[in-house]
């Protein structure tokens, strides 16, 4: 949303409040602290969103399960939960796009639910307050307690959905990370070979790829020539011959014959300035 925000810390987007993500993925697994967060906030509002319904829409097809002069507080103490704790980021994050003037959804989110929950606290502790033209036949004032409910947890459930398809996208790219190797033969000035870990391959470093090894970093061969499996980021079961001049992409494999490549896109340029969150 804001492409401009960039820090060296995992945290949340001072423009609106929304959590930052990793600009470069790693190759470990790191379970996301915001999708467990949201799960469990969801479990509590669902939970507390099925009987709110119950009880505020029973009266419409003429069920009465709790007495209409007890039903408004029974539905203000399911209904605190979820706006006041399972909700509590979105109006976090929905005063700090206030604050900030960069309006999003969650700024919308905030105002409708906070609205429909505050009228409807308003309803139950003061209904003396309220014209005599705001009750209802009976003299009932209506509360909207589970339009607020409801829709916080309709939002959660929105933002979990969305937070598993963002990890399974994360776990895909972490296993394309997996397809390189750690060890690359690096050739240094004197020609001679030396075993060094992948990371610390630079730009222009010239590498050796011995027949069977997967190619450890992004590149162009120099010299030799090749087949290469690329099935694995392709999905091409044929094989693809390389000669000088090619371009080879790390983590697919070589085949029988020796490959000797100028590294190009290699992972310490992207982190020359630190891990960044965006």
């Amino acid at each position: 949303m804001h492409p401009q925000i960039r820090q060296d810390h995992p945290g949340n987007w001072p423009l609106c409040g929304m959590t930052l993500e990793p600009e470069e993925p790693t190759g470990r697994h790191e379970e996301s602290p915001e999708l467990k967060d949201f799960t469990q906030r969801l479990i509590v509002a669902a939970a507390l969103a099925i009987p709110l319904l119950i009880v505020s829409m029973g009266g419409d097809v003429g069920v009465h399960l709790v007495p209409p002069a007890l039903s408004p507080w029974i539905q203000l103490a399911l209904t605190l939960p979820i706006v006041c704790w399972a909700g509590l980021p979105f109006f976090q994050r929905g005063l700090a796009s206030l604050h900030t003037l960069h309006f999003n959804m969650i700024t919308l989110i905030m105002f409708g639910g906070g609205a429909a929950f505050g009228y409807s606290l308003a309803a139950t502790l003061v209904p003396d307050a309220f014209p005599a033209t705001f009750r209802m036949p009976d003299g009932t004032l209506p509360a909207y307690y589970e339009a607020a409910g409801v829709v916080v947890a309709l939002v959660l459930l929105g933002q979990v959905l969305e937070l598993r398809a963002r990890a399974a996208t994360g776990n895909a790219i972490r296993a394309l990370l997996d397809l390189t190797p750690k060890q690359a033969h690096r050739i240094g000035a004197d020609d001679r070979e030396q075993d060094v870990p992948v990371e610390t391959v630079m730009k222009g470093d010239r590498l050796r790829v011995r027949p069977g090894e997967s190619v450890p970093v992004d590149g162009t061969v120099l010299n030799g020539a090749s087949s290469v499996d690329e099935s694995k980021i392709t999905g091409e079961p044929a094989r693809v011959e390389k000669k000088a001049g090619d371009p080879v992409t790390g983590g697919t494999i070589n085949g029988t014959g020796n490959l000797e490549i100028e590294a190009q896109a290699v992972g310490s340029d992207l982190r020359q300035l630190g891990r960044m969150w965006r």
